[in-house]
């Protein structure tokens, strides 16, 4: 039977990136998103704030095939700052951004541990260092990686647990992070990004797949509780320069 990996979020851009290179790789890819994902081999259409729906369909899955990795990309992000952010949105964001792939775990950790497989969540650099107005997303991915160095410990030796946390990548959601300062304020803060980071551009969908599927793969196999950032360098920057 072939192995498949589950991929959350895989109607976005990065989400298409990981079931190409999954594909790539030679696993079938089972996506998961409220959207049409049309690079899935096995697109499946849930709401990722419906964690009992989300574990059954985990459970239904690991009767079905033999599962390789889940790679938890799924994330929202409410633009709003602190004291701004409604109620709701926090909780749409924890029960996405985090509690999402916790669902999915608790639903296919057996599958997993027989296959020597993984979990591979995209965390972000907005988990360590941030900036204003995104509030609910930057704590929630400070709380992924949180999750990932715990369920490393958790799962281990059977299950490894990495993320990968994303610098600026070209998708949708950086364009509409954008935006919220205006299109012409976006276009100069896109070229002092790339003018910031250490190999002077933005990041592609395909450099994040490409870190996961290391991860996932057996060149990776005595790493575990680790965050991999792909931002360009971006952070290796001092801040106050």
């Amino acid at each position: 039977m072939t192995s498949a990996v589950i991929v959350t979020g895989a109607a976005g851009g990065i989400g298409r990136a990981l079931c190409e290179r999954m594909r790539n790789e030679g696993y079938l890819s089972i996506g998961i998103d409220r959207y049409a994902a049309s690079a899935a081999d096995i697109d499946l259409r849930l709401d990722l704030r419906d964690s009992e729906q989300l574990a059954e369909l985990g459970r239904e899955l690991a009767r079905d095939y033999d599962l390789k990795a889940l790679v938890h990309n799924a994330a929202v992000q409410p633009i709003a700052g602190a004291g701004e952010t409604p109620i709701t949105e926090w909780l749409d964001a924890l029960l996405v951004n985090v509690l999402a792939v916790e669902a999915l775990v608790s639903a296919t950790r057996e599958n997993l541990a027989s296959n020597a497989g993984s979990v591979v969540v995209v965390s972000s650099v907005h988990g360590r260092a941030t900036t204003g107005g995104v509030t609910a997303y930057a704590t929630t991915k400070a709380a992924l990686e949180g999750w990932v160095r715990s369920a490393a410990l958790d799962l281990g030796p059977d299950i490894r647990v990495n993320a990968v946390a994303p610098g600026a990548i070209d998708t949708a959601k950086l364009r509409e992070g954008f935006a919220r300062w205006g299109e012409e304020s976006a276009d100069e803060r896109k070229a002092v990004l790339r003018q910031r980071t250490a190999l002077h551009r933005i990041g592609k969908p395909s450099d994040v797949a490409g870190a996961v599927s290391f991860l996932i793969g057996d060149d990776a196999d005595f790493i575990t509780g680790a965050v991999v950032v792909v931002d360009g360098g971006a952070t290796a920057r001092l801040g106050s320069e």
